[in-house]
């Protein structure tokens, strides 16, 4: 079977111009046949009684009504012609008199306020004889089989302004196809578009676009592996200086040198800290989807929790779980734990001391919203967007000690999983509210 795009197209739609042409056609000869059957029925029904009543004199209204199954204005006229003396003139009672002047032949006349058709004829005796027929019966006869050849095309043409796109649109189903495919992957899915049944015009722009997919995926293999790399590669050194620094700590020193090594050993916490999230941000965009699961959200919870806890516990922050609904949704267990330790991290990280973290399950028919409150500084709605992007961080909040990875993380296994994340004002008081809605 042809795969062209205008081939199917120009025989399909030729296909349905010809099938509906002759149903048209055939309608119109059936009811253009069967119109002109009456009409010489009619004709041979009026000539039969004409011939057998011809006379000099017009016959009487009984006379002409006495033909059954034709109407009286129908009806054709045959005469003999008067004297040449004699004008045209009206008969009350009768058919028209018609003048002997009329040459033979056909030809339109004008009887009283009445147009005739008359066809004269002069025999070989001289006997001048006039067949006539009111105009206005011919031409509504006339019309009414225009009309009825007219309603035929005109139901061709209704049908053909809806076949047309019908067929039009179920030539371009693969393509339509292709498109919601295509729409409804994630944003890391680069794998390749199936072609199978995409018309021969569009082949070559698919291939074109597998092409510059493939491309897409090696380029962005290569810059994950580099962050990988590049992070494993840096984790030594910066052990190794976290160890020295330690170290230094017992020895004695003077207490602006103490202060200065403070300050070096939280920059190097913070820079070990973003290079964790860098790899889990790696791992993140390098794991496959079909290791994905239905787990817990509760349990995941409370691993979490437990990890945390003495974070939470050195900054005297209140941590816990606020309900007991849980829900289980489908992803990889550990790209959950990696969402909800970043969210509860930086909730812990950005809230003042004495503060409170809340983590919380709220269930519905057909999502489920995972939720953590604090009571921190909150973000203002413009930037409520840009904390996302990688290594941003708000100008001038310097409470926390974060690397500006954690909400890009979070926001990158929200994709993956088909989930959104939502920032907004906590509900009591100051602090921030993260909502990530996932489906069921």
């Amino acid at each position: 079977m042809k795969t062209s795009l205008q081939f199917r197209l120009s025989a399909s739609v030729s296909l349905a111009v010809v099938a509906i042409a002759a149903i048209a056609a055939a309608s119109a000869f059936i009811a253009a046949l069967k119109e002109a059957h009456i009409a010489q029925d009619k004709q041979l029904r009026q000539t039969a009684h004409i011939i057998s009543r011809i006379q000099t004199r017009p016959i009487t209204l009984a006379g002409r009504q006495r033909i059954s199954g034709i109407r009286l204005e129908e009806r054709i006229i045959v005469r003999l012609l008067h004297d040449p003396g004699v004008e045209s003139a009206s008969n009350q009672h009768g058919p028209p008199l018609f003048s002997n002047q009329l040459p033979d032949g056909f030809q339109t006349v004008l009887v009283g306020a009445q147009s005739w058709r008359t066809f004269v004829v002069t025999d070989a005796d001289g006997v001048r004889i006039a067949v006539a027929q009111q105009a206005a019966v011919r031409d509504s006869l006339a019309v009414r089989s225009a009309v009825r050849s007219l309603i035929s095309f005109a139901l061709l043409a209704s049908v053909l302004v809806f076949l047309v796109p019908f067929l039009i649109r179920r030539l371009l189903e693969p393509l339509r196809k292709l498109a919601v495919e295509t729409r409804q992957r994630r944003s890391d899915d680069l794998r390749q578009l199936d072609s199978g049944g995409v018309p021969d015009e569009i082949q070559p722009f698919v291939a074109e676009i597998n092409r510059l997919l493939g491309r897409i995926d090696r380029s962005m293999q290569a810059q994950r592996r580099f962050v990988a790399d590049a992070a494993h590669e840096l984790r030594s050194p910066l052990t190794a200086m976290s160890l020295q620094a330690e170290r230094l700590m017992a020895a004695d020193m003077s207490g602006e040198a103490r202060q200065r090594l403070l300050a070096l050993t939280d920059g190097l916490k913070r820079n070990r800290v973003m290079l964790d999230q860098l790899l889990a941000l790696a791992r993140s965009q390098q794991s496959a989807s079909d290791a994905e699961t239905r787990v817990s959200l509760q349990q995941t919870i409370r691993l979490v929790i437990e990890d945390l806890y003495l974070l939470a516990e050195e900054r005297e922050i209140d941590l816990g779980v606020v309900g007991g609904d849980d829900a289980a949704i489908r992803i990889h267990p550990i790209e959950l734990q990696m969402l909800i330790k970043n969210l509860v991290d930086n909730a812990i990280r950005y809230s003042p001391r004495g503060g409170r973290v809340d983590v919380l399950v709220a269930p519905d028919a057909h999502v489920v919203d995972l939720i953590v409150d604090d009571t921190g500084p909150g973000i203002p709605g413009a930037e409520r967007e840009r904390v996302f992007d990688p290594f941003y961080r708000i100008l001038g909040n310097g409470r926390g000690s974060g690397s500006g990875l954690g909400l890009a993380i979070v926001r990158e296994v929200a994709d993956k999983s088909g989930a959104t994340v939502t920032l907004m004002p906590a509900p009591a008081g100051p602090g921030l509210r993260a909502v990530v809605r996932f489906i069921r």
